[in-house]
C-alpha cells in the first residue's frame, strides 16, 4: 500500500473537524469551546494531526494561532471534505425518496389558526424523520429574515409586497381594545373608538400592521401614549396592570387570562389578516412539503 493509502487508512476523521474549527476560530481555546471539549484535548488532537500529515499546520502565539502555508491549503481541503460529508444524508434522502433534516418556522405570538395547527400536525405525522422547530419572534425580525433568505417559512402580517416572497391568508383576527378589570371603563361598551382618544394608551414599539395603524390614527387612539410593548404578551401585561388601554387580537387576549376586559363594541372592531409566508425560491424539500401541508389545510377550510 502506498503512502496515500496508509494516510487515509490511519486517519482519524475527527481530527479534520477539530482542525477546521481551529482554523475558523483562529485559536485553540475558541475551537475547544465550539466543540464542547477541553483545550488540552484540542491541542493534543492538533499535534496528532500534524504528526500524521508530517508538517506544521499552525504557528502558535499568545494571540492565537496563524495557519502556515500548508495549514491554509489543508484547511481548504478539510472544508470541502466536511461539506461533502455533511451533504451525504441529503443525497441519500434524495436517492431513496425519504425526507429528513429540519424545518424552522418563525411566527408572531399567539396565532390562533386551525389550518396552521392541523398543517403542522399532519406534516409531523407524514414525515416523522424531519425535525420541526417553531419559534416566536416580532414580525419585523421574521420579515427581515424571510427577505434576506435566512428563513424559509414564517407567519405574520405585512401589507407590503416582496418579490422574494409568496403568501396566503391563514386566518383573520379581530382586534379589540382592552383595559384592566379595575379600570373605570371596564363596565362600559364603547361604540365610538374616538371616545377613547384621550385615554392613556399602550402602543407597540415596532411592527404595527398598516391596517391597525390606520384604524388607530383615524380615531386618534394613542395620542397619549404611556407605555410601549414589543409583543402581544407584554402589551397585555401592561394593560392588566392598569397602565393604560391597548389593542390586542382577541385569540391572544382570551389566552392571556382574566385580568383584562374588552371595551369596544364588536361592530367597530378592525380585522387583521394573518398570512403564511414562504420564499419564492424555496429549494429545501422539507420546507416545500410543510408549506404544501399547511396550504392543504387552508383549502380544506375554505367554503366551496
Amino acid at each position: 500500500m502506498n503512502s496515500i493509502g496508509r494516510f487515509a487508512r490511519n486517519l482519524d476523521w475527527n481530527l479534520l473537524k477539530y482542525f477546521t474549527q481551529i482554523a475558523r476560530h483562529g485559536g485553540i481555546g475558541a475551537a475547544a469551546t465550539s466543540l464542547n471539549l477541553s483545550q488540552p484535548s484540542v491541542s493534543a488532537a492538533l499535534r496528532k494531526l500534524e504528526e500524521h500529515v508530517g508538517a506544521q499546520l499552525v504557528i502558535r502565539s499568545p494571540k492565537g494561532v496563524q495557519l502556515t502555508s500548508v495549514g491554509e491549503a489543508f484547511s481548504r481541503e478539510c472544508e470541502q471534505i466536511l461539506s461533502r460529508i455533511e451533504a451525504m444524508p441529503v443525497t441519500a434522502r434524495e436517492l431513496t425518496g425519504t425526507v429528513g433534516g429540519s424545518v424552522l418556522v418563525k411566527t408572531i405570538s399567539h396565532v390562533a389558526s386551525a389550518a396552521l395547527d392541523a398543517g403542522l400536525l399532519n406534516f409531523r405525522e407524514r414525515y416523522p424523520d424531519v425535525e420541526l422547530m417553531l419559534e416566536t419572534a416580532p414580525w419585523e425580525d421574521i420579515s427581515q429574515a424571510l427577505v434576506e433568505g435566512q428563513l424559509a417559512v414564517g407567519v405574520g402580517f405585512d401589507d407590503a409586497q416582496h418579490p422574494a416572497l409568496q403568501r396566503t391568508v391563514l386566518t383573520y383576527e379581530n382586534m379589540q381594545i382592552y383595559c384592566a378589570r379595575s379600570h373605570p371603563l371596564a363596565e362600559r361598551v364603547i361604540d365610538n373608538p374616538a371616545d377613547l382618544a384621550g385615554e392613556p394608551f399602550i402602543a407597540y414599539s415596532a411592527g404595527e400592521p398598516a391596517a391597525l395603524k390606520a384604524f388607530r390614527e383615524r380615531h386618534r387612539l394613542g395620542e397619549h401614549v404611556v407605555g410601549f410593548a414589543n409583543t402581544v404578551h407584554d402589551a397585555a401585561w401592561l394593560i392588566s396592570l392598569g397602565v393604560g388601554i391597548g389593542m390586542l387580537p382577541e385569540p391572544a387576549a382570551n389566552a392571556l387570562g382574566q385580568d383584562i376586559v374588552p371595551i369596544l363594541g364588536r361592530a367597530m372592531m378592525p380585522r387583521l389578516a394573518i398570512d403564511l409566508f414562504w420564499r419564492s425560491d424555496l429549494q429545501d424539500r422539507a420546507s416545500q412539503l410543510l408549506v404544501e401541508a399547511i396550504i392543504e389545510q387552508i383549502d380544506a377550510r375554505v367554503p366551496q
